[in-house]
């Protein structure tokens, strides 16, 4: 059995320079003992007092952090709901996505009590885990809370939808809270930290107590060889998602910079724009470098006698990450609820850091490989293969780009508008077709005048997407039989009076709808990705998308929204009276498949595409009537308006009397 070279007392601060345990090392009456002894030299975990328990109390306080983030106005409201949890089901495989929708609604019905309760159970583990008496109990209540966060709070870390990165927050911060808990778990002190030179004349050191190696996360219930188990897990999943043809795209590494911008304090945003354009058109170069680190990081500490140097890497790597790819999980942006994974893997990472200056008497590998059994290799290998594979099989083949349209801790940028359905098919003339109530030439709106300013954003944003607008069947002319006049009648009254509900935006979004589009644009689109299905194609009680516009009275259901499940083209049961189109000029994030304007696509795009083929049922007075294909955003507000003046929509602010009883002209 070997034995220490350099034995580090941490209690007495003496070393023994014998090749063998000194069983007297310790007696006072040693005198020769003394004499030959020194005082080790601590590291930098050392001189910062580091130990164990130390870094676990960091983990309870930034436990506590989460808990006050938790407390953010936003939290309270349906935002927390838009924005942070249902995002989580995008472009998920279809049981992880149908998990996380049925908690988005269940959490809809009381956002306010149920965010309280997560405040106060974050709030309980961080100061269990702070006081000696309740660590215990609070780690366990962590390790099952954390389970519960990572699928429906962070969506397993995203780690199934193709485009997750160790860049960009994978595998999920909470999954890295739990395996700090386990590391750093009190128990019985291993000889190796504290109690180095008692143990010895016990005889209690051998091979797996790697020789006397302080860090931390060797102070505890697992010897620092086992631990590493679990650093070189982590590492090697980042090696495996970066091989994701996402994440070796020219730009996906700006994209990712570039999507969390919005919404950051000036200083921030700056920093990050640059960040993006440093990094761009250079996305392979940039996977290569990145995977020879996670290789590197996962691998090294096996083959050398300082761990530490590569341990090292990986937490100047998650800094990086941390700052660029996750600014600082969002917690500058009103909407964080945790710092996300960086500064969680450099936490991970000062578990293995030793707290005193040295070196282990061989590498673990030179160690082990003589009595490491084939099975346990067998094991490692398949587990490797078993996770490349699921990645493989269980990330969506096929993305769309309202399919893989998200909104992430941030919104779209406003210049983006309504994922605009805008313009007027010149190519139908649809007047007094089966008293659908269509295209009036004489229409005009009627009500109080709109600020300058919104109706020229409303008319730019509308001119602009005119120009992507592609019709399905653009020269469809015939005239509708009968038999199709009566059934597009019926569709309409029939999905007009299955939406009707919704007419509340409140029981729209407890159903499952969240907003696609910029929420500060008039007019917002809500989609629920449940109804997103080829079984579901114009069924009236599986409306795809809500339209709403926002007056100044109050929010409006202003359409009924139809979408294709894919690029194939829609059914048209009413012949001409109900078409389809799509919009061909809207640039897609590579990182999140959300739409961040039109063309000519902005610094850290990669892509461009057209939208799904849709169709609308409009629910206001638009003069194209019911069916119209695509009316302007003004056009749609001012509708909206006249609907509130004739009592048909909710109004949440009284309108001037003066226009109530105007008549639509």
């Amino acid at each position: 059995m070997k034995q220490l070279n350099s034995d580090v007392h941490a209690n007495s601060g003496t070393v023994s320079k014998s090749g063998t345990a000194d069983t007297n090392s310790c007696n006072p009456d040693s005198n020769q003992d003394t004499a030959n002894a020194k005082t080790p030299t601590k590291s930098f975990i050392g001189k910062l007092h580091l130990t164990d328990n130390v870094l676990l109390k960091i983990l309870g306080v930034i436990w506590i952090v989460d808990a006050f983030l938790q407390l953010q106005p936003k939290m309270f409201g349906t935002s927390f709901i838009q924005m942070v949890i249902a995002p989580n089901a995008l472009g998920q495989p279809y049981l992880i996505k149908t998990v996380i929708e049925h908690m988005s609604n269940v959490l809809s019905t009381n956002v306010g009590l149920f965010n309280t309760m997560f405040v106060l159970v974050q709030f309980l583990i961080g100061v269990g885990i702070l006081i000696k008496k309740t660590t215990k109990p609070a780690l366990v209540l962590s390790f099952f809370w954390a389970c519960g966060v990572w699928v429906f709070g962070e969506g397993l870390g995203g780690i199934f939808t193709g485009r997750a990165s160790a860049f960009s927050g994978a595998p999920g911060a909470v999954l890295i809270y739990a395996l700090i808990g386990f590391l750093l778990w009190p128990g019985k002190i291993n000889p190796n930290f504290s109690n180095l030179i008692d143990k010895q004349k016990d005889n209690q050191y051998n091979e797996d107590n790697v020789f006397g190696y302080s860090a931390a996360a060797n102070g505890r219930n697992l010897n620092l060889f086992k631990s590493f188990y679990i650093w070189s897990s982590v590492w090697m999943l980042f090696l495996i998602l970066q091989l994701l043809p996402f994440n070796r795209t020219s730009n996906w590494m700006s994209s990712v910079i570039e999507s969390n911008v919005a919404g950051q304090p000036n200083f921030l945003a700056k920093l990050l724009h640059s960040g993006a354009n440093v990094f761009s058109n250079n996305g392979q170069l940039e996977s290569v470098i990145m995977l020879i680190i996670f290789c590197l990081v996962a691998i090294g500490p096996w083959f050398s006698r300082r761990p530490q140097t590569y341990i090292s890497i990986g937490i100047i790597f998650a800094l990086f990450a941390w700052i660029f790819g996750q600014a600082f999980g969002g917690t500058l942006t009103g909407m964080g609820t945790d710092p996300n994974s960086g500064i969680l893997i450099v936490l991970l990472g000062l578990c293995y850091l030793p707290f005193y200056k040295e070196q282990l008497e061989v590498p673990f590998i030179k160690l082990k490989i003589p009595t490491l059994k084939p099975y346990r290799l067998i094991a490692v290998v398949a587990a490797v293969a078993l996770m490349a594979s699921a990645l493989i099989v269980l990330t969506p083949k096929e993305s769309t780009a309202l399919t893989t349209s998200t909104l992430s801790k941030t919104t779209a940028s406003s210049s983006m508008g309504n994922m605009v359905m805008t313009g007027t098919s010149k190519k139908m003339n649809m007047d007094g077709m089966g008293g659908l109530y269509v295209t009036q030439t004489n229409w005009k709106y009627v009500g109080p005048p709109l600020p300058k300013v919104e109706s020229d954003i409303l008319t730019y944003s509308s001119n602009i997407q005119d120009k992507g607008h592609k019709m399905q069947t653009p020269n469809c002319t015939t005239a509708p039989t009968a038999q199709q006049m009566l059934g597009a009648v019926r569709y309409v009254q029939v999905t007009s009076e299955a939406v009707a509900k919704y007419q509340n935006l409140n029981v729209a979004i407890a159903d499952g709808y969240f907003p696609i589009t910029d929420p500060n644009y008039p007019v917002v689109h809500y989609l629920n990705f449940k109804y997103m299905n080829r079984q579901d194609i114009m069924n009236p009680n599986a409306v795809d998308s809500l339209v709403y516009a926002f007056t100044p009275y109050g929010p409006v259901l202003v359409a009924a929204m139809f979408l294709m499940p894919g690029k194939g083209k829609g059914p048209m049961p009413y012949g001409c009276l109900v078409q389809w189109h799509a919009h061909t000029n809207l640039c897609y994030s590579n990182t999140t498949g959300q739409i961040v304007g039109f063309l000519p696509c902005p610094p850290g795009t990669s892509y461009h595409g057209r939208t799904p083929f849709m169709t609308h049922v409009w629910l206001v007075p638009v003069k194209g009537g019911p069916l119209a294909i695509d009316p302007s955003d003004l056009e749609v507000v001012e509708a909206a308006i006249m609907a509130q003046e004739q009592g048909l929509a909710p109004v949440d602010k009284p309108i001037p009397s003066q226009y109530l009883t105007n008549p639509v002209s």
